[in-house]
């Protein structure tokens, strides 16, 4: 009993032993991401990402508008979290083809659209505009599976990681 009673002493002084100023804000609440299991991040305008192409194009086979499929290939990262995996799907389209001319061989430009965060949605992607030529006058351009392409995201966007 005796011991019991030190113990709630010893407690007691610890607890108005506390200086005020630790009780004069709220606490802080826990977001709610913590609680569900769910983090938002925050995926900056500007962050850059690494592409490559995942078909084949030539510029006698394809048209203005035409979409492409491009591949990630590195991890985007945002606040430490993963936002777009390395392999997700991005889609860029032809925007001009440039015959050739006495000069210059033909060439084609592609921009790119968007690509799929981890949570599903589409973050809208810009960057400069992407030039292939072809090598000889008279020859078509191609732009060969795996060649690389940077884009850059557009708007900041908000994506859920878990």
């Amino acid at each position: 009993m005796r011991n019991l009673m030190l113990c709630l002493t010893c407690f007691a002084f610890n607890l108005l032993s506390v200086p005020a100023q630790a009780y004069d804000k709220d606490p802080i609440p826990a977001p709610i991401f913590k609680l569900f299991g769910k983090k938002d991040v925050t995926l900056r305008a500007g962050t850059l990402v690494m592409l490559e192409t995942a078909e084949r194009v030539s510029s006698d086979q394809v048209t203005v508008g035409k979409v492409l499929q491009f591949k990630v290939t590195m991890n985007v990262m945002a606040e430490g979290e993963v936002a777009i995996r390395s392999g997700a799907v991005a889609l860029g389209r032809v925007k001009a083809i440039e015959k050739s001319t006495y000069n210059e061989p033909e060439s084609i430009r592609i921009e790119m659209m968007h690509v799929q965060a981890v949570d599903g949605q589409m973050v809208p992607l810009n960057g400069n505009e992407q030039t292939i030529q072809g090598r000889y006058k008279g020859e078509a351009a191609t732009i060969e599976t795996g060649t690389s392409i940077t884009a850059n995201v557009t708007n900041d966007i908000e994506i859920n990681t878990k």
